[in-house]
């Protein structure tokens, strides 16, 4: 990704509206007295104009923000010495504040307005935590009685054969039957530049006029990679069956699979071993855990406080 680009599109008159007779959407510039009234500006009365309304400054040379008269309250231009209206030099005179300025001075107000709201949120949230844990989560110390043992075996059944699988064609393994088929399809994708992202701001430059600046940024866009997706015949083993055992009792047994004929034969074995709870639930555990508890056995563990199901995490 490239840099933000940032361009100028020129410099625009600032309004003011006047605070004596109410005159409103005056030039800031060009207006430093009401043509109503005569009232000098209040530079605190600027504002920007609607997008639709501005007038563009024409060779317009920023030589820095106006001053406010210590005397009057006038706005000067930064190259003036003296008061055009009063008189009165500008020593230590101070910059006028700007629209973005009050902007960040009224913010602070409206933070703490929101600052006041955050309590109750952050009130409602931890109700709602408390009511899940209450209702859902919480639990206690109870006894329960291992009601039995139950578990379920299985082996599967595997042939050896022609089997067909598919995979991108660098995948394709050595020793395929035939030819493989291979389509065009989309593997990954790449980010690609896709032109720029633009907005324009408007900035007071504290002069009666502001400038406003485009700011873009590059974006980009996801392009796909193709490559061909492959359907392969290989002669390997692969599961079509299974023999599944079940029963109760801590003694389970594995089912008796097929004996191997022709070309098939016996392939991995899984268990599921579980504890019944009765109405306390069940829990699927591993061989030392199951085996660890006796039929009957009165056992002292967590159980959810709604529902009193077991908390399995606790065995």
């Amino acid at each position: 990704m490239g840099q933000d680009r940032v361009e100028s599109e020129g410099f625009f008159e600032m309004l003011w509206d006047c605070d004596h007779c109410g005159q409103k959407g005056l030039l800031a510039k060009s207006q430093r007295h009401c043509p109503q009234c005569g009232a000098p500006q209040n530079p605190d009365k600027r504002h920007y104009p609607p997008p639709d309304q501005q007038t563009r400054v024409e060779g317009h040379e920023f030589v820095g923000a106006d001053r406010t008269c210590p005397a009057c309250g006038a706005p000067m231009g930064a190259k003036a010495n003296n008061c055009t209206q009063c008189g009165a030099p500008l020593d230590g005179s101070r910059e006028v504040r700007g629209v973005d300025e009050r902007a960040s001075a009224a913010a602070p107000a409206r933070a703490k307005k929101t600052r006041r709201i955050w309590p109750y949120v952050l009130l409602v949230i931890a109700a709602s935590v408390l009511a899940i844990w209450f209702f859902f989560i919480r639990s206690h110390s109870a006894t329960v009685t291992v009601a039995q043992h139950r578990w379920q075996r299985a082996i599967a059944i595997e042939e050896l054969g022609p089997h067909p699988q598919s995979a991108w064609h660098d995948q394709v393994p050595a020793g395929v039957t035939g030819v493989p088929v291979c389509v065009r399809k989309e593997r990954s994708s790449r980010q690609v530049p896709d032109g720029e992202d633009c907005h324009t701001e408007r900035h007071d430059k504290k002069d009666g006029t502001f400038e406003q600046v485009k700011k873009c940024s590059p974006k980009s866009k996801s392009e796909p990679i193709d490559d061909d997706w492959c359907t392969f015949t290989v002669v390997s083993w692969a599961k079509i069956d299974d023999v599944k055992a079940s029963g109760t009792g801590t003694s389970p047994a594995w089912p008796n699979p097929p004996l191997p004929v022709g070309n098939r034969r016996a392939g991995a074995r899984s268990e599921t071993l579980t504890l019944d709870f009765g109405d306390a639930g069940t829990c699927d555990v591993d061989g030392a855990t199951w085996r660890k508890y006796s039929d009957g056995q009165k056992v002292k563990l967590e159980v959810r406080a709604r529902s009193g199901g077991v908390v399995c995490g606790s065995l």
